[in-house]
């Protein structure tokens, strides 16, 4: 690192964000492009983070940065490129992330746009499985390629209305996937009840059989046509029409079989006349050229069995055809009909052409020469194959027959050419000519096509792989056009003359190889750097296998050393695609030797291992002798022990070892289980009968309040019984033990309470007494038996001044100045209560606090240890209140809030609240 590097750091580290999002997006810097990865992980600004990807622009990176971002510009970009990337191409390498990507998008329309374009089938088959819609599933089955998810798609279309719209437009596009819709419409309507399903049963099968009698699956139509019959057979209640539809299209079939020969050709009259019966039923009006043409055919059938020329049968029908003006659906059943015919007057054509010999016999002229006979050839019906041939589009066979005709036409002598037939020939090959331009045309704008679809290979963001096998592909597809063009001249100058004219265009074919340049130039640098890092893992392997070749050969190493080696030698050579393909060859018989190698030192090994473990068996026998079960069990755990030293062998002979070993110590352990379940049936019996005693404590919890005096006597027998009972279990202990903590608090809260009770009467009863002092002031007479009749055992303090204030003997003059001699007691009493609770004196009392603080001070001193607790203290002071009243009625009040506050914080103190 340089000295200025040290002090200025990079435009892209600078930390001002939009310093940062600058250099990323304009500079060039080698370091920057090395950078990138780490600034679109890691940046603290999300805009420089989008930036960085931006510029890097792979899907590796953007799929990491969807499932780990939450920045909403960030997720909207990489949602862009990967629904690009996903549609344009399939990766098995990232099809998990791509998945996760998928559960995370959230947007219906790309979730639709992947259901119909995902390359990638498990992503497309996700996608739809988060759909609903029956129309859109229903437009995904008619464009879905794959077949078993074309079929899944299926069963998940309920609604008919959909399903009805899917057979119509797939009739002309996808005959199978037609029928399969059909089947689904038909499954669905037999399960609602609305059609039979055994009549749906019948159709399926007619299906399949009038399809073999239009000439599908020739050569198994024979065991076809027997599964036929089986699967009908096994049918109930056929409606009679679907019974003689399925008898004509088996007849049909069976008259197609029978043929073998041109010879022996013979078309069943049944089946004649089933095809009349049907056309009868088909038609109405007038009868057709096409209608005459195809009862002349039948009639032929019926009548020459050994004379039938199936070419001019072919040849009249294809010209009755041609001569309609107008082409009606009437038209087009007949068609129909006569299909199975005219396949099988085809088939018999192409065999007669096949095993005739190419010439006839010669005769000779008056020069000497031979020549052909004229009426020997029958050019017409040879022609008519042809135009066939070019219907059916197929291009080259027609140009070979065309050929072969043309070579039999000019053999003749120029006299006994037929000129129909030349003129014919001349106007097919003018129709081949235009049927190979328009090919040409087509081919060309194929060309185009992938021309364009190359050139967009530098810029789609796949991965460089994908470039070269969409590379591989187009050129595959442009030699392919090439194969289809280049067809036998029909002239002297050979093939070379019609592979320059009818080739890729010299601009087309410059602009494909730039293409693949342009793309492939794109994909370079990657692997450039691959086989940089498959060198690089090549000399790793190399120095991996000297080195293990090295520890094999050490004598020291052990199992331990030798398993892990062994293991990494076997990923090494399921990983061979890792290395250069040309040295993946030599590697993976290096690494070959070097599992032989170790092998070898592991056989050796495993030998030692299993010879231990066989002693080990053999001492373990012998335990089932020892006396002692004790010492036997001793003995099998030091066994085991020494099973797990002795190693680990090959893994079927350890198990079968391990096997013999375990039947050898097991009956020990299941003896000594035998010993542990009647200890635990004794447990057992001891803690139901400690549950027993818990549950008989929390009843006692549970008893009313008025008989909890009676619950302690029992819950001590209970305790007793419980101490003589060992061992008890943690649980029953805690629960025996809060059942009798339950108890005690409820009956230190039923103490509590009465004391609090008995306080409160006290309390009212010295309210009471200075109630009475008021209304004996006032003359009023007080009876002091009714005063105290509501307390029992009231202070003797309360009861001696009640009994004063009721005494008539006491002038009220006398009561009062009793009480306020009282007065100076009481006052003192309430400072002595304000210092015990660490309450605040009136400031009026402050001289009174310090007094007495000073009178405690030296008591305390004097006393030492002796000092009386907060309780006792606290019943002193009360006692002596109770003495001191009655009090003059003007000072009553404010002394009783005093005292009474205080009373409440030392009660608190004293946990009495």
């Amino acid at each position: 690192m340089s000295l200025t590097s040290r002090f200025f750091k990079k435009p892209w580290q600078h930390k001002n964000p939009e310093t940062r999002l600058s250099a990323v997006k304009e500079h060039h810097d080698p370091e920057l492009i090395n950078a990138l990865p780490q600034l679109a992980e890691q940046d603290s600004s999300a805009v420089v983070r989008l930036a960085a990807l931006e510029r890097i622009n792979t899907e590796p990176y953007w799929l990491d940065a969807r499932l780990r971002e939450t920045d909403a510009d960030i997720l909207a970009a990489a949602d862009q490129f990967l629904s690009r990337s996903v549609c344009a191409n399939s990766s098995s390498e990232m099809r998990a992330e791509r998945l996760l990507w998928l559960k995370k998008i959230k947007s219906s329309d790309t979730v639709r746009q992947l259901a119909r374009q995902a390359k990638d089938t498990e992503l497309r088959e996700s996608a739809l499985e988060r759909i609903q819609s029956q129309g859109f599933l229903g437009d995904c089955y008619s464009t879905e390629s794959d077949p078993g998810l074309a079929a899944s798609l299926l069963t998940r279309i309920t609604q008919l209305s959909t399903l009805e719209r899917l057979h119509q437009s797939l009739k002309k596009t996808s005959k199978s996937k037609a029928k399969a819709v059909q089947a689904r419409i038909q499954t669905i309507q037999s399960e609602s009840g609305e059609i039979d399903g055994n009549e749906v049963s019948a159709r399926q099968v007619l299906e399949q059989a009038e399809a073999l009698a239009r000439g599908e699956n020739i050569e198994q139509r024979e065991a076809l046509l027997e599964e036929l019959r089986k699967s009908w057979a096994s049918l109930e209640d056929v409606p009679d029409q679907l019974v003689n539809r399925f008898e004509g299209a088996t007849n049909i079939v069976e008259s197609a079989i029978a043929r073998s020969s041109l010879a022996e050709t013979d078309i069943d009259s049944s089946v004649a006349d089933n095809a009349d019966r049907s056309t009868d039923d088909a038609t109405a009006g007038p009868v057709s050229s096409l209608q005459s043409t195809a009862d002349a055919i039948r009639s032929q059938l019926r009548s020459q069995k050994k004379q039938l020329k199936p070419q001019k049968l072919l040849a009249d029908w294809d010209r009755a055809w041609n001569d309609l003006k107008e082409v009606h659906d009437i038209d087009y059943e007949l068609k129909n009909e006569m299909l199975p015919i005219l396949k099988e007057l085809q088939i018999q054509v192409q065999r007669q052409s096949h095993s005739s010999a190419s010439g006839v016999p010669l005769r000779g002229g008056k020069d000497g020469k031979t020549a052909r006979a004229e009426e020997s050839i029958d050019f017409a019906a040879e022609l008519d194959v042809v135009a066939g041939l070019l219907e059916a589009g197929e291009i080259g066979k027609s140009n070979d027959a065309l050929l072969e005709v043309r070579s039999r036409l000019m053999a003749l002598p120029v006299r006994a050419r037929p000129k129909a037939a030349l003129g014919r020939l001349q106007r097919l090959e003018g129709r081949l000519k235009e049927m190979r331009n328009y090919q040409h045309w087509s081919n060309n704008k194929h060309r185009d096509d992938l021309i364009e679809r190359v050139e967009a290979l530098p810029d789609s963001g796949q991965h460089p792989d994908a470039i070269t096998a969409a590379l591989k592909d187009a050129r595959r597809e442009w030699q392919q056009l090439e194969k289809l063009e280049t067809l036998p001249d029909q002239s002297n100058n050979g093939a070379d003359n019609n592979q320059r004219r009818y080739a890729a265009p010299a601009g087309q074919w410059r602009r494909f190889q730039t293409a693949c340049s342009a793309a492939f130039d794109t994909a370079k640098p990657y692997f450039e750097k691959r086989q940089s890092v498959q060198e690089q893992t090549l000399s790793q392997l190399e120095a991996f296998v000297a080195a293990g070749h090295e520890l094999a050969e050490d004598e020291s190493a052990n199992v331990k050393a030798l398993m892990p080696l062994m293991r990494k030698a076997r990923q090494a050579i399921r990983r061979l695609d890792d290395l250069p393909p040309k040295s993946r060859g030599a590697a993976a018989g290096q690494l070959r030797g070097l599992m032989d190698s170790v092998s070898k030192r592991l056989d050796a090994a495993f030998e030692q291992v299993e010879l231990a473990k066989k002693r080990l068996i053999n001492e373990a026998n012998t335990l089932s002798q020892e006396s002692d079960l004790k010492t036997a069990i001793d003995r099998a755990k030091g066994l085991q022990a020494s099973w797990k030293k002795s190693g680990q062998g090959r893994r079927k002979q350890d198990q079968a070892l391990w096997k013999e070993f375990r039947a050898a110590i097991d009956p020990l352990f299941e003896q000594l289980a035998g010993q542990h379940e009647a200890r635990e049936q004794a447990n057992k019996e001891l803690i139901a009968e400690l549950e027993s005693l818990c549950t008989q404590a929390e009843a006692l919890c549970e008893l009313p309040d008025q008989e909890l005096d009676q619950a302690a006597g029992r819950m001590r027998g209970l305790v007793d019984e419980w101490s003589n009972h060992h061992p008890r279990p943690t649980g029953l202990v805690k629960r025996f033990e809060h059942a009798k903590q339950k108890l005690s608090d409820r009956q230190g809260a039923q103490i509590k309470e009465k004391k609090q009770q008995a306080a409160l009467a006290v309390s009212t009863l010295a309210k009471a007494v200075q109630q009475a002092y008021v209304d004996r002031l006032n003359d009023k007479p007080i009876d002091a038996q009714a005063l105290l009749a509501d307390i029992e055992n009231p202070p003797d303090e309360l009861a001696a001044a009640a009994r004063r204030i009721a005494d008539q003997s006491t002038t009220p003059a006398e009561l009062k100045s009793s009480a306020e001699n009282n007065l100076e007691q009481a006052l003192a009493l309430a400072v002595e209560f304000e210092f015990l609770s660490g309450l605040d004196s009136p400031p009026d009392e402050k001289s009174r606090r310090m007094d007495f603080q000073v009178k405690r001070l030296a008591e305390r001193m004097s006393e030492r240890g002796q000092q009386a607790d907060l309780g006792s203290e606290l019943a002193g002071l009360e006692a002596r209140w109770y003495a001191a009243l009655p009090l003059p009625e003007d000072h009553y009040d404010a002394l009783q809030k005093r005292i009474e506050k205080s009373q409440s914080v030392l009660q608190n103190m004293l946990g009495d609240s």
